[in-house]
This record gives structure tokens, C-alpha cells and sequence, in this order.
């Protein structure tokens, strides 16, 4: 399964404290900046998702599944913690060292990376039983990992001197990693491969970099933003999403040939993206920020995380199962792809409140079982599909009388994936 955050010279115990309060000072920032459009993503409910005992209060980086039951999430204090029946328990791993660990991949149940700080690369062969130090040849940051395979691995961050873009590759399952040249002087934040010659890199300033040959040679792609840019996905060699500040979403549907904005619906720090086919896909940020869609981003819909920690990492090996972890060691798990259960029976409308109005006019439908969010539900009003939905809940809905809904009396019907409601007459006036 493919998978897909500066530093000083100063002593280690100072270096720590000064990135902590960093942190801290980011995540003020961030917080005190957040758009009134990204309130949407701050809820008390959980819908879909639900919180999993994690066992630790560090701040967890990044995550990642081989399947749906095996997975690895990583930290500060160099915390790997890990899950063989998809996170219903977390038990924490010896890494081996206390350097800040921002990104982790598996190729599978048993092989995998974990990078970090002053150039941490960490392997397992053994799902994480145990883990042992690899030589980066690097000091610096090292923020993303992605492997292919058992033996293929690309690692990116800060170069050791200059701070501008580097990229580390193995074709040896780690034995030795050698410098591939970026051609860049910004940092990089994140890299993905679909194979092991396809890969994509990207980092600040809108930079994105590919290469066709596992590497050996990187040609820089024409993003069309100056964002920042902290993480990408890509489903096979052709289909690959890019998100960053501000709410940026980027996708390319010919390998990053041309790339096109998509419209995230918020201005929040997106830190992590996830995407299990050409379809379904995840992104996860600021605030407990979660946007899904199921049509390659075409449209993007938030989700309830049902918590207000920062997102920084996501994974989904499935368009069903998911994962997403944060700041004080939050982990969120899906069974839903993020949507609320569905209803336990079908919907049944009891009262329309107006029982008359002229087509645009709000109307409240109360009753029961219409689910706790719309999700693919719908309304209509006789034959009318309802376009316009002011608020879903499991016993009420809000929606405008459909601009083409029929002149006279027509039967009002709520249809949900357990079924169709009973009709409730209704006029539309003239």
C-alpha cells in the first residue's frame, strides 16, 4: 500500500524546547486566524468518525495502514505507536530515539520507514516489533517518507547546509540512501509514488517536482499557486491531488502534465491528504478540519471529525476504513469513509412546516430516521428533486421548495439509503 514539518545548531535539549514553543506559537496563529467559513469543521458530534484510545498525549504526525487492520502512527519524542485490529488498541513501539518523528510508510504488514529530525531515518522489517537506525547521511529535517515496495523508499526535507530541498532514495530496503538532486532551493514537505519509477514531490511556494525514472532525474511541474504546499496523494501514475494553506486543493489527472485548482469550500491549513482510488478521497487540517469527496474532487464536502484538534496526518488503505491523527495524541477512526451510520430504518416525515408556500420558500420537515446527516439522502416535493438544504438531522431537515416543483397539491418524500419515506401532502402555491 502506498503511503504518503527548522531546525538550529543548537544543543538538543534547546533545539527541542525552541521547536515546541515554535509549535505552539503556530498553532496560536492559526487558531486565532481561523476564518469564520471554517467554524463548519469545529463540531461536539463525531458523525462518522470516532475517537480511539491512543495512550499517549504527544503530538502524533502522521499515520499510516498497510490494510485495513494493521497501522502506525508517529510523533514527537520519537513515539511510534501501532495497531493489528485497526486501532480498537494502540501499544507503543521502541524507536529507539527521542527525535521528533514526522512521517511514516509501510509497504506492507511487515516493512517500514519512519523519518524525522537531524536526519532520523528508522526500519522495520517485523511490522514494528523492533526498529533500527538507518544512515540518511543528512542533520536535518527529514518531513516525508514514501515507499513502493520492500526495497523502494524516498525520503524528503532540509539539505544539511543550505536548508534548500533534499531527496534521499533506497533501492535496498534502506541499506544505504544517497542524494537524488532536487533542482530546488525550497524546503519540501512532502513526497508519493504510485511505483517505482513514478513519484512527485512538493513544498513551498507552489513547488512541485516529478520524475519518471524512481528519481534519477526531477523536472519541476507548473502548480499555478504560490501556496505552500504540505502534502500530496496519488492513486495510480496519472490521477494526484496536492493541498496546503489556505484551504488549497490541487489536482492533476495527467500525471501533473496540468495541473487545476479545486474548490475546497474552506480557507483552513490543510496538513494531509489521502486518497484509496481515483475517486475517494480525504483531507485533514486545522481545527479538526476533515473535507471527503467521492468524484475525484470535483466536490469537496466536510465531515465531522467531532474533535477541534489540528489534523496533521490521514490515511485510508480503503474507501471505507480511515484514520486521521493530531495534536495531544488524538487518533479519529472511520468504518464509514466518514459519513454517519446510516439510519436503522427507514424515514418517516410527520409534519411539514409551512403545509403551503411559493417555490423558494424555506421548509421544515420534522420526523424520524433521516439520518444525522444528509449525505446521499434527498428530498422532493412531487417529482422535484430539492437543490437547496439549509440543515440535516436525524429528525429534521431545512430545504427550499425546488424552483420547478409542480403548481397544486404534491406529495413531499424523504429518501435515505434505508428507503423512502411516507408522502405528505403540500401546496405549492403560485
Amino acid at each position: 500500500m502506498l503511503q504518503s514539518a527548522t531546525p538550529t545548531r543548537k544543543p538538543a535539549a534547546r533545539r527541542r524546547a525552541s521547536r515546541l514553543l515554535g509549535l505552539a506559537l503556530v498553532l496560536l496563529s492559526l487558531a486565532l486566524a481561523l476564518p469564520a467559513g471554517a467554524s463548519a469543521f469545529i463540531s461536539t458530534g463525531g458523525g462518522g468518525w470516532v475517537k480511539q484510545t491512543s495512550g499517549t498525549a504527544e503530538h502524533l504526525l502522521a499515520v499510516a495502514f498497510s490494510d485495513a487492520t494493521h497501522g502506525w502512527a508517529v510523533g514527537f519524542g520519537g513515539v511510534i505507536l501501532a495497531t493489528t485490529d485497526g486501532g480498537a488498541t494502540w501499544v507503543a513501539q521502541t524507536s529507539g530515539t527521542t527525535a521528533q518523528l514526522n512521517a511514516v510508510a509501510f509497504a506492507d504488514a511487515t516493512h517500514g520507514w519512519a523519518v524525522g529530525d537531524s536526519g532520523t531515518i528508522l526500519v522495520t522489517t517485523s511490522g514494528g516489533a523492533t526498529w533500527s537506525a538507518q544512515s540518511s547521511g543528512i542533520t536535518r529535517r527529514l518531513r516525508a517518507v514514501a515507499c513502493s515496495d520492500a526495497n523502494h523508499g524516498w525520503a524528503v526535507g532540509d539539505d544539511d547546509t543550505t536548508e534548500s530541498g533534499a531527496i534521499l532514495t533506497t533501492t535496498n530496503g534502506g541499506a544505504t540512501w544517497v542524494v537524488q538532486g532536487s533542482g530546488t532551493t525550497g524546503r519540501l514537505r512532502a513526497v508519493a509514488f504510485s511505483d517505482a519509477t513514478y513519484g512527485w514531490v512538493v513544498g513551498d511556494s507552489g513547488a512541485i517536482l516529478a520524475t519518471t525514472n524512481g528519481g534519477a532525474s526531477w523536472s519541476a511541474q507548473s502548480s499555478g499557486s504560490s501556496a505552500t504546499l504540505w502534502a500530496v496523494a496519488f492513486s495510480d501514475a496519472t490521477h494526484g491531488w496536492a493541498v496546503g494553506e489556505a484551504g488549497a486543493i490541487l489536482a492533476t489527472t495527467s500525471g501533473g502534465a496540468t495541473w487545476s485548482a479545486q474548490s475546497s469550500g474552506s480557507s483552513a491549513w490543510l496538513s494531509a491528504v489521502a486518497f484509496s482510488d481515483a475517486s475517494h478521497g480525504w483531507a485533514v487540517g486545522i481545527g479538526g478540519a476533515i473535507l471527503a469527496t467521492t468524484d475525484g474532487g470535483a466536490t469537496w464536502s466536510a465531515q465531522s471529525s467531532g474533535s477541534t484538534a489540528f489534523l496533521w496526518g490521514v490515511a485510508f488503505p480503503d474507501a471505507t476504513h480511515g484514520w486521521a491523527v493530531g495534536g495531544g495524541g488524538v487518533i479519529l477512526a472511520t468504518t464509514t469513509g466518514g459519513l454517519p451510520p446510516a439510519p436503522s430504518g427507514p424515514p418517516k416525515i410527520v409534519k411539514l412546516k409551512p403545509p403551503s408556500a411559493k417555490r423558494g420558500v424555506t421548509v421544515t420537515i420534522s420526523g424520524t430516521s433521516f439520518g444525522a446527516a444528509q449525505g446521499t439522502s434527498s428530498v422532493k416535493f412531487g417529482s422535484k428533486g430539492c437543490t437547496v438544504y439549509a440543515s440535516w438531522s436525524d429528525t429534521q431537515i431545512t430545504c427550499n421548495v425546488p424552483a420547478k416543483a409542480k403548481y397544486g397539491t404534491v406529495k413531499v418524500t424523504v429518501t435515505t439509503t434505508a428507503g423512502k419515506s411516507n408522502g405528505k401532502s403540500f401546496k405549492v402555491k403560485r
